[in-house]
């Protein structure tokens, strides 16, 4: 099938003009313009398989057949079609132009810093080249054949067992048919009804309702795959070979075209992708009934307050409201599980892996009354065969989203939002459920991630800090999360019976635990700060040098280090506290400026409840009221939460948006944890309450497992007193001034006298 000269000039003619059933055409720069001629040998059903790594419109013949836009944000980078149309014996024009190839976002170019990036460019180049690739066959004899045009992506949804791809059919008009005179309007044309029939069980393909289609388009779900016969896994534990988490083709079926009046199918060749979610615990879609405004407001634990503190009760009901005001519904057709608690405002289309899970922490608290699992479980439904997670999936498709080429693994925190929701439901099934998920991705880091020393390294947007100056080789925030998911992994997986792999994730924690304070504490500045290849430490001061906190993993003599940096006013100690970015860095900004000197809810959630953890209980809720009074303020003047916030006046960030889902971390998760002192351990029927001294505080309504308890301090005419009652025994550890009392709390109410220090209040 020769092609003639083509617009672009001879050179190019000459390189695609050929005796061949494939063509290739070569894009370079500007948007591109290719005309020819197609030799047709004998008439029939014109096939045509094409391929593109650029937005593409095809004519033929005059007639457009292919007009297919190509997303920027798509790793795939590259659409796939084809178009089948009656053709005759003779020469037709054929007309091809494309759009500009897509890039990466121009933001994470100049300021999302990775070492990664160059060698990631150079791959695309070597295997994507920008070519338009085209394959024709003429199926003779193939009377009526359909008119139609197809593409193919990625996406895929199960239902029934079985798995469906999608594939959107837009039909032709026959380019040898006349004008008809049969209906008043194009929307009253009558088109033959298209059947597209698989090669695979059950064999007929079901179509989308048409409303819910574009106009002249129909959406076809094909099967390929069903229990008894699975897609194969591409990848096992090895080191990742793709450059982007792509999405690769399995293998090729074969799709029988044909209408009404055709006297046999055609065959198109289509490729079966790869599925997501093989470890997902839920990979079918359920509709989950959410609860109403007062519904969940009588589920929910009640905070006890004292006056000067009573506000703070006001802004947590007011965040379960956010929360509730965020919750979306995907298709059934999606390839999500089921509905979920949205990133925020700014983000209606994409959800983010460690937004998911901080959310998590939070609404945890609410799970007798609402699917607090749920929004976790759309983020294991985007798991690649291999482990790795994307940080941000497209709700509509569950494809993994481009904004920096590379592979961007978030924060593994997953393992911390399933541990935390354990700890409260007590629900082990749900643990072994997600067990083998948590473990695949920690595994992905470790086999991608981890640098010969026992470092973890990470790109500007992997890590979550976008813009922030946190740049270098090894990172402190990436290692200690590992350190975190290895002994939370190992908690699970002695939970569950697995001792030798609970022994495993113990050395792993101290491994990396060694590395991270051998070659990741900047011995001058006296903090965690990522290694430089040159040599010495990134000299800026970065909100998460205090994550080791929370890993456990900070020496006593460090701990007291990290203290005197959070308590610097010229520092981390500002009006409110914590700035992503220290103040006496030079790249602070003042307004925020996003991860540039903004206070971020789980940075703080981490930093706070990591002080915690080490014993420096006063200073974690000290930091704690100066964080929620600060959210007080702005939500009293806005009425929102937001992304972010000021840490030089009340005001939310400079960059920040409205009802973001991440920020009720502190006005639920911290006012109990931390203000209030309560963490829960449901697995093993336990509550740990370390109140603040000389306050009247508590809590009522709180679930632990299945018990419903309230505890209080109360100050009466014989002194302080605590009253505890529930439906179902527990044990309570309380802590006072340092010293621990056991309660064995049986059903009903008990009432013990406390002996209070004298302290911080």
């Amino acid at each position: 099938m020769p092609i003639g000269e083509s617009s672009r000039g001879t050179e190019h003619a000459a390189a695609i003009s050929r005796e061949s059933n494939e063509w290739l055409l070569g894009c370079e720069g500007e948007p591109a313009e290719y005309e020819g001629i197609v030799r047709v040998p004998r008439s029939g059903a014109l096939r045509l398989h094409w391929r593109s790594p650029r937005p593409v419109r095809i004519w033929f013949d005059g007639l457009p057949v292919v007009d297919e836009p190509l997303y920027w944000r798509s790793f795939q980078r590259e659409i796939r079609g084809a178009f089948v149309i009656p053709c005759r014996k003779g020469e037709w024009s054929i007309r091809i132009r494309t759009g500009e190839r897509p890039s990466f976002a121009p933001y994470a170019a100049a300021n999302c810093p990775s070492r990664n990036r160059e060698k990631v460019l150079r791959a695309i180049r070597e295997t994507r080249p920008d070519v338009i690739r085209l394959e024709g066959i003429v199926l003779p004899d193939c009377a009526a054949p359909p008119s139609v045009a197809l593409r193919f992506d990625p996406i895929q949804h199960r239902e029934g067992g079985i798995v469906y791809q999608r594939v959107e059919a837009k039909p032709l008009p026959d380019p040898f048919e006349d004008p008809s005179g049969d209906c008043r309007t194009t929307a009253e044309r009558r088109t033959p009804p298209l059947h597209i029939a698989s090669s695979r069980v059950p064999y007929e393909t079901g179509f989308a309702e048409a409303g819910d289609c574009a106009p002249g388009l129909r959406v076809a779900y094909v099967p390929v795959a069903d229990e008894l016969d699975p897609l194969p896994a591409l990848r096992g534990e090895e080191e990742e070979a793709r450059a982007e988490p792509l999405l690769e083709i399995v293998r090729t079926d074969d799709l029988l075209l044909r209408t009404e009046r055709s006297d046999m199918p055609v065959p198109v060749a289509f490729p079966v992708f790869e599925s997501l979610g093989r470890l997902a615990p839920e990979q079918e879609y359920r509709r989950f009934t959410w609860p109403t405004r007062d519904e969940l407001a009588a589920a929910v634990p009640i905070p006890v307050l004292p006056d000067e503190w009573a506000a703070l009760a006001g802004l947590y009901d007011e965040a379960w409201i956010m929360l509730l005001g965020l919750i979306r519904e995907p298709r059934p057709d999606s390839g999500l599980p089921n509905g979920y608690i949205s990133t925020g405002s700014n983000f209606p289309h994409n959800q983010f892996l460690w937004d998911t899970a901080f959310t998590a922490i939070a609404a945890k608290y609410g799970f007798r009354a609402l699917p607090a699992h749920a929004s976790l479980d759309v983020v294991y439904a985007t798991q690649f065969d291999g482990g790795y997670i994307h940080r941000e999936l497209d709700v509509r498709d569950k494809q993994p989203v481009l904004y920096e080429p590379d592979f961007g693994p978030n924060p593994p925190i997953l393992t911390l939002a399933e541990w935390s929701l354990a700890s409260l439901t007590g629900d082990r099934l749900r643990l072994k459920r997600t067990y083998p998920a948590l473990k695949a991705y920690h595994r992905w880091i470790v086999r991608n991630r981890r640098q010969a020393n026992g470092t973890y390294w990470t790109t500007g947007l992997a890590n979550g800090l976008d813009n922030s100056p946190s740049y270098g080789n090894g990172y402190p925030c990436l290692t200690a999360q590992m350190i975190h998911d290895a002994e939370l992994l190992g908690r699970i997986a002695g939970l569950l019976g697995y001792g030798e792999e609970a022994e495993a994730w113990e050395r792993e924690r101290e491994e990396t635990a060694a590395a991270l304070n051998e070659r990741l504490w900047d011995p001058d500045a006296r903090i965690y700060s990522a290694s430089l290849d040159e040599g010495g430490h990134n000299p800026n001061k970065i909100v998460t040098a205090f994550w080791p906190l929370l890993a456990g993993s900070v020496p006593p003599e460090r701990a007291e280090e990290l203290e005197k940096h959070l308590t610097d006013p010229a520092s981390f100690w500002r009006p409110h506290p914590i700035p992503s970015t220290a103040a006496d860095s030079p790249y602070f900004d003042p307004a925020g400026d996003y991860w540039r000197g903004s206070v971020w809810a789980p940075t703080n959630y981490a930093a706070i409840r990591g002080f915690q953890r080490s014993g420096r209980t006063e200073l974690a809720r000290e930091t704690a009221l100066k964080h929620l009074n600060a959210i007080l303020a702005v939500h009293r003047g806005t009425g929102r939460f937001w992304e972010n916030y000021g840490s030089e006046e009340t005001a939310k960030g400079s960059a920040s948006a409205p009802d973001y889902s991440w920020t009720a971390l502190g006005p639920v998760a911290l006012l109990l944890e931390t203000v209030i002192g309560l963490e829960p351990d449901a697995l093993h029927g336990s509550l740990r309450w370390s109140p603040p001294l000389r306050r009247a505080v508590g809590v009522k309504r709180y679930p632990l497992g299945s018990a419903t308890i309230d505890a209080e301090l109360k100050e009466e005419q014989d002194g302080w007193h605590a009253h505890v009652r529930t439906d179902k025994p527990f044990l309570l550890s309380l802590t006072l001034g340092g010293d621990t009392r056991e309660f064995r709390c049986r059903a009903g109410h008990q009432r013990w006298a406390i002996a209070m220090p004298d302290g911080p209040c």
